[in-house]
């Protein structure tokens, strides 16, 4: 199959990055799959280097009413079989260009979002089921909305410095209590609770230390926030980091704490399969990746204390925390892989052309020539 993946990304993140990983592993499977995004240096070179064909287009924006005939012609011109966006403002523009290039859709739904932008889609294939839940009661059919669980590399975990060594690179002493998070900063992944729960933990352990990492428009705010609470360096901002996994490799606890619109988290699955005790808010798509009292523990969400009572337990119990790490590393290399994630998206796209092939027989010759 020859599949166009649009996205339209400010940065480079999550939603981001699982495009690449699933291009590069359909591509794997021998499969095409070529590009259309606006220009995005840091997704450009991820694509560069797994030598996946990139085309930036001027089509960002939701009144970017040109953005649909650039994606068609696009389509057209590389013999596409179908169109899989990412994010709203793709899988707008995507749909309506899927429509007058005759070929069918795949709107990728990575957050609690709103349907609007996505019902125009042929299929809605959603990171978790609590996200799927989240569009079914917004009224989308249920044989149109299909779950696509995000995957990583489980190799890219193999041969990581043990932590110790990371801490001495960071300047953390080998005894010191770590936790942390991995994710952008913003208000909905919660970071302000844990530092108020790391202010908490610090009366009882007071060599504590919190790694957050990432960048986001939260950081000043969230600077300010550690400097109220005294936490000094007890709270480290490390930044956007791309090697985050190894960072993981120094914490205790990897958390995180999300209020609202988390799809599935990555972070969680990550540090899941460097074998981590993780804990998670009790949210839509947090509670998939971890499964409570067994692989990790739900925290009440927005409850810096509730937050702080399920990190200590965890940093109490070396040995059950080390069972529950375990066993999420077990069961992330079930359902967390990219190669289970090309693997569904592959049989999705089959399914979906199978359908569009039946009830549209001569839709690739119907559309006037966009080229």
């Amino acid at each position: 199959m020859t599949v166009l993946t649009v996205i339209t990304p400010q940065r480079y993140s999550g939603a981001e990055r699982m495009a690449v990983y699933l291009a590069d592993g359909l591509t794997q499977r021998g499969h095409r799959i070529v590009f259309a995004c606006k220009r995005n240096e840091l997704l450009l070179q991820e694509l560069d280097q797994r030598g996946i064909e990139a085309h930036p287009l001027p089509i960002a924006g939701k009144v970017n009413v040109l953005s649909p005939f650039l994606i068609a012609r696009l389509a057209r011109r590389i013999g596409a079989d179908l169109i899989h966006t990412h994010l709203s403002t793709a899988a707008l523009w995507g749909s309506i260009a899927g429509k007058l290039a005759g070929i069918p859709t795949v709107a990728a739904v990575h957050a609690l979002n709103v349907k609007t932008c996505f019902r125009f889609a042929d299929l809605i294939a959603t990171c978790s089921e609590g996200v799927r839940e989240h569009l079914l009661a917004q009224g989308v059919a249920p044989e149109k909305v299909q779950v696509l669980y995000n995957g990583v590399y489980p190799e890219s975990f193999d041969g990581l410095p043990p932590g110790a060594e990371v801490r001495g690179e960071l300047g953390i002493d080998a005894e010191a209590p770590v936790i942390g998070e991995v994710a952008h900063l913003s208000a909905k992944k919660g970071q302000e609770h844990l530092l108020r729960a790391t202010a908490l933990l610090r009366e009882r352990w007071p060599d504590l230390v919190c790694l957050l990492v990432g960048e986001g428009a939260q950081r000043e705010p969230l600077t300010e926030l550690a400097e109220q609470l005294g936490l000094g360096e007890a709270a480290r901002f490390l930044g956007y980091r791309h090697d985050a996994p190894r960072v993981m490799q120094a914490m205790d606890v990897v958390v995180l704490p999300s209020v609202a619109k988390e799809g599935l988290g990555v972070c969680l699955i990550e540090a899941a399969f460097l074998g981590k005790a993780v804990v998670g808010s009790d949210a839509p798509g947090i509670r998939e990746v971890l499964v409570d009292g067994e692989t990790g523990l739900l925290a009440p969400v927005a409850d810096a204390e509730g937050l702080g009572a399920s990190i200590a337990y965890l940093l109490e119990d070396c040995e059950r925390a080390a069972q529950m790490g375990a066993r999420g590393r077990e069961r992330a290399r079930r359902l967390f892989t990219v190669e289970a994630m090309a693997r569904r998206a592959e049989e999705l796209y089959r399914q979906l052309l199978s359908q569009h092939a039946h009830r549209h027989p001569h839709a690739r010759n119907s559309p006037a020539d966009l080229t």
